[in-house]
């Protein structure tokens, strides 16, 4: 785990499995914290990203992040907006060579596409469970969220929240 401190620019932070083999690390871009995924030090992927003018980002568009300690074990927080959607993520440590995400938004009005988008290569170990990913084309997936399922508990007329969760594993 580790946050970098960049001269006028938000830190890079970075979590690792509990192995060390898996590694996603989050780095500030333009107006956003974007993804690279790295198994056993080697570069495996990283998230596809919308810009400034994107109202439904083919990956969330996190504006804040934190590395903190909860129950003990390092989790990354982050929360950003964009159009009419307010996104969360949480990222932490499953099992021995895997990272677990949760993300979320929350919807005025009907949302568009909801997702995770990544650019990935499918030589270098990375896996997907507990998740549902789908190939958009070759070297590109996305795990996508169940937006006819809003979470009834923070539901309302004019708003509602998604989430979707999936894991990335080291092979």
């Amino acid at each position: 785990m580790s946050v970098k401190e960049k001269s006028g620019v938000p830190a890079d932070v970075s979590l690792s499995s509990a192995d060390g083999r898996l590694n996603v690390v989050f780095q500030w871009r333009a107006d956003r914290f974007v993804q690279s995924v790295f198994v056993d030090g080697i570069h495996a992927g990283d998230s596809v990203d919308g810009d400034g003018e994107t109202d439904w980002p083919p990956s969330p568009p996190i504006q804040q992040l934190s590395l903190e300690e909860i129950g003990g074990s390092a989790v990354i927080l982050g929360v950003g907006a964009a159009g009419q959607g307010h996104w969360s993520i949480s990222v932490e440590k499953a099992g021995d060579s895997s990272l677990k995400f949760d993300l979320a938004c929350q919807c005025r009005g009907q949302a568009g596409s909801l997702g995770s988008t990544y650019q990935t290569s499918n030589s270098f170990g990375l896996s997907v469970s507990n998740g549902d990913f789908e190939a958009i084309e070759p070297g590109i997936v996305r795990a996508a969220a169940d937006s006819n399922a809003p979470d009834p508990k923070n539901s309302g007329p004019n708003a509602s929240t998604v989430r979707w969760t999936y894991q990335l594993d080291a092979t």
